[in-house]
C-alpha cells in the first residue's frame, strides 16, 4: 500500500473557531471582518502571532511573528489572546 502524507493547515481556523465562540457569547463584532489577530499577551509584551484575519493578512502580519511587530504593522489590529480551551 502506498503511503500517504495529508497535510492540514488550520492557521485561519484558530481565528474562526474563536469568532464563533465570542459570537455565541454575545460579541456582536465578528472578528474575521476585522484586522485581528491571536496571540499571546500584549501587556506583558510576550507571544506572536498564531492566526490572523485576512484583513490583517493584508496588513503584512505574518503568523510566526511577535505581536509588537504586527501592532506596528497595524495599529488599530485586535489581538485576542488564545484559548486553548475553545481549540481541544
Amino acid at each position: 500500500m502506498e503511503r500517504k502524507i495529508l497535510h492540514v493547515d488550520v492557521n485561519n481556523a484558530f481565528l474562526s473557531w474563536t469568532a464563533v465562540e465570542m459570537l455565541k457569547n454575545g460579541n456582536n463584532v465578528d472578528i474575521r471582518s476585522i484586522p485581528a489577530i491571536i496571540g499571546g499577551d500584549e501587556a506583558k509584551r510576550k507571544g506572536v502571532v498564531l492566526a490572523k484575519s485576512n484583513i490583517a493578512k493584508q496588513f503584512g502580519i505574518k503568523t510566526g511573528e511577535p505581536i509588537y511587530f504586527a501592532r506596528k504593522k497595524c495599529p488599530r489590529n485586535t489581538n485576542i489572546r488564545k484559548a486553548i480551551i475553545i481549540y481541544i
